[in-house]
């Protein structure tokens, strides 16, 4: 009898049945091919390379699922249980080597933590559906189970900054020998090391804070409105009307749709109204940190958006991220977020006339003035001189003051952003001619040529000068004093009055900077046992002029300054931005320390010291007491004043000239064991101005363990 077994049926030469599937796979029932209904591709498509797809019918009331395909499901499931496992063994140690880091770090940890529950009590979260923002969050690091070695942050800041001439100073009050090199004070060099990424709190704080939220409107109306009557109104390259307009319609909308940049440029504005509040309105720690929340959100919004900068929305975000790390004393990272600002704004074409005609004339009027943004904040300079030749911003008519202040303000407001302009035009010709475009690769200029450069220079400085518009006018210290104290001037008055203090705090310490190759060539020559006398007599014919213009000019800053701050009420905020303020004050004290030493030596000035000169030597103790006052609490302000403090000893007592040998100049050198990642990262340089690259980080000279106290928070009172 004939058996049904298929190798019977194979033996007969019959052939043998063919297996049913519950479903072919879509690519066999089009090709009309048996299917075997291997999951998840069947043979026949795993051999032609099709994409395997099962489609159930409409009609099927059940689908048979092979039992292997199940295992696999099973297998996979498991192979990620075990993973996740392991990922979550790693991060708990991780979060064990944490809770024993430093107890500094452990309480900032806690002072984040109880903001997110501020937040959390007072903030409004943008509703949802947040999927309409483009773009992603940042991933969690899997690398951080991984001890890194210490890293190192290096900066280059050129002849002209405050590194190289206080390097020169040092230099001259220490032990002779001191310096291994006598260039050694010519390159404005840095070199810190800084614990590595993953135990920098930054992350952990990005991690916290939740991008989308905002503060109530109220509140963020009101920001709004401070930073377009301040910040906004000295660079004035975001339009207020539209900017308003846009906040108000996404409001209404709940912030559905709403553009990732655009949010991000939102939480900058907010950020550098809350940094440059008053001081006294809220305490130092407290305004930088409630900064630093919106600064968080703003680059967790915009971290992918950044690197490819194709709109003029993002390159005003970087330029707004750029001076608000500044202020946070964050200048190697404000020079590389200004450095991508450039490159957007190059790859825009703002810098191009014939890119713009395509635009709206509102649009021309906003990508020249964000173009001038780059450029002013530049100097000197990433961008090469020949490419800035369009023509100066200038009010439109279209152009209205959105009810933040009057039309009178909003036009001077354009006419002091091209006075700016003018000015760093003239110190990128003080910087080219005389600290070699800081580029630190030529030799120092002989007396003569130094002179003469200067007696030019000069005269450029004048022309500008002659050329301000009259509500813009230098004003001085004693014009200052004479100010009401008990009434406040009108909106437009006041605003006057604030950009001439502004124009001219910039305008002084110019020409400090104009002059001050000469102080250094004196410097230099007091701790040279072989001077050349042809130049010695040239210095002295000559050269003494220059140390009178540098006194005369630091000594009216440290009075601005002091005359400000001294007074309450409504004066203290005629000087902007606190960093402002600290950067020329500390700048003018230095340049007047360095005058009142060389006077002490009259075989140098061919003379014995004047009056100016003893007057002169007043003035660092004026410029502490100016720092005392100009924000209290603030560690920056506070080492910046110890600083000055522990110098103008050496003035008093040439004796103590050992003690800043030890303490000051292991710092001075740049060397890896004198610095700390915290050192280089507190800078008094940055400010609206684009100090970032001319200016370097002075405060990375200090060496904390020597000159200043282990914890300046327990030392400084204000």
């Amino acid at each position: 009898m004939a058996s049904d077994s298929p190798d019977n049926e194979r033996s007969n030469g019959r052939p043998s049945k063919r297996r049913r599937v519950a479903v072919a796979c879509d690519a066999c029932r089009t090709r009309k091919s048996r299917c075997d209904g291997k999951r998840p591709s069947c043979s026949l498509c795993r051999d032609l390379g099709f994409a395997c797809v099962y489609t159930p019918p409409p009609t099927a009331a059940n689908v048979i699922v092979q039992r292997d395909y199940l295992h696999g499901l099973e297998d996979r499931v498991k192979r990620l249980e075990e993973s996740f496992g392991a990922v979550r063994g790693d991060l708990d140690g991780l979060a064990r080597r944490v809770d024993r880091g430093p107890r500094r770090d452990t309480e900032r940890e806690s002072a984040i933590s109880s903001q997110s529950v501020r937040e959390s009590e007072y903030e409004t979260r943008i509703a949802a559906p947040m999927p309409d923002l483009t773009g992603t969050e940042d991933s969690v690091d899997g690398m951080g189970a991984v001890i890194f070695a210490d890293e190192e942050d290096s900066g280059f800041f050129g002849p002209s900054s405050n590194i190289a001439f206080l390097r020169h100073l040092s230099s001259a009050i220490v032990q002779p020998g001191y310096f291994p090199s006598p260039g050694a004070a010519e390159g404005g060099f840095v070199n810190a090391s800084r614990p590595s990424s993953p135990r920098q709190s930054g992350q952990g704080r990005r991690m916290q804070v939740n991008m989308f939220a905002l503060p109530p409107q109220a509140n963020t109306l009101e920001l709004i409105k401070r930073y377009f009557s301040n910040t906004g109104l000295l660079f004035p390259y975001i339009y207020p009307p539209v900017f308003l307009d846009t906040y108000h319609l996404m409001a209404r909308e709940n912030f559905n749709g709403v553009r990732r940049t655009w949010l991000g440029l939102l939480n900058m504005v907010l950020a550098m109204a809350t940094i440059t509040a008053m001081p006294g309105s809220a305490s130092a720690d407290t305004r930088i940190e409630e900064s630093d929340v919106f600064y968080q959100r703003g680059l967790g919004l915009c971290g992918s958006e950044i690197l490819r900068g194709t709109t003029l929305e993002v390159v005003q975000y970087l330029l707004l991220m750029g001076q608000y790390l500044q202020g946070t004393q964050k200048s190697i990272q404000a020079w590389t977020v200004h450095g991508l600002a450039v490159k957007a704004a190059l790859q825009l074409g703002l810098h191009s006339r014939h890119a713009s005609k395509v635009f709206s004339p509102m649009e021309q009027e906003m990508r020249k003035r964000t173009w001038y943004g780059c450029v002013v904040l530049d100097r000197p300079a990433a961008i090469p001189d020949g490419y800035v030749k369009l023509e100066l911003p200038m009010k439109r008519e279209f152009e209205t003051p959105a009810g933040f202040v009057d039309d009178e303000t909003v036009a001077l407001s354009v006419v002091f952003f091209n006075s700016t302009i003018g000015l760093y035009k003239q110190l990128w010709g003080v910087i080219e001619l005389l600290y070699g475009q800081n580029i630190g690769c030529g030799d120092p200029l002989p007396v003569s040529e130094t002179v003469a450069h200067i007696f030019s220079l000069e005269q450029h400085l004048f022309s500008w000068e002659r050329t301000l518009a009259h509500p813009l006018q230098l004003i001085s210290s004693a014009d200052i004093e004479n100010l009401p104290r008990d009434q406040m001037p009108s909106n437009s008055q006041y605003h006057s009055l604030k950009f001439q203090v502004i124009l001219t705090l910039r305008y002084l310490n110019l020409r400090v900077l104009l002059h001050r190759p000469v102080l250094v060539k004196f410097i230099t020559a007091s701790r040279s046992p072989d001077r050349d006398p042809q130049d010695m007599r040239l210095l002295q014919q000559i050269g003494i002029n220059s140390l009178q213009i540098c006194a005369d000019s630091a000594m009216e800053i440290i009075d601005i300054v002091h005359r400000m701050v001294s007074e309450p009420g409504w004066k203290h905020s005629l000087l902007g931005a606190w960093w402002f303020s600290l950067y020329y004050t500390f700048n003018a004290a230095l340049v007047l320390i360095g005058v009142v030493w060389v006077y002490r030596d009259g075989s140098l000035t061919g003379s014995p010291m004047t009056d100016q000169a003893r007057k002169a030597r007043q003035y660092p103790c004026r410029a502490v007491a100016a720092l005392s006052r100009l924000d209290e609490g603030n560690r920056l302000v506070d080492r910046c004043r110890c600083y000055l403090e522990q110098f103008s000893k050496v003035l008093d007592d040439p004796e103590t000239s050992l003690d800043v040998s030890t303490t000051i100049l292991p710092a001075l050198q740049g060397s890896r064991t004198g610095l700390t990642g915290d050192d280089f990262s507190l800078s008094p340089f940055g400010m609206e101005l684009g100090e970032f690259m001319m200016d370097g980080d002075l405060v990375a000279m200090i060496d904390r363990h020597g000159l200043l106290p282990v914890d300046p928070e327990s030392a400084f009172t204000a």
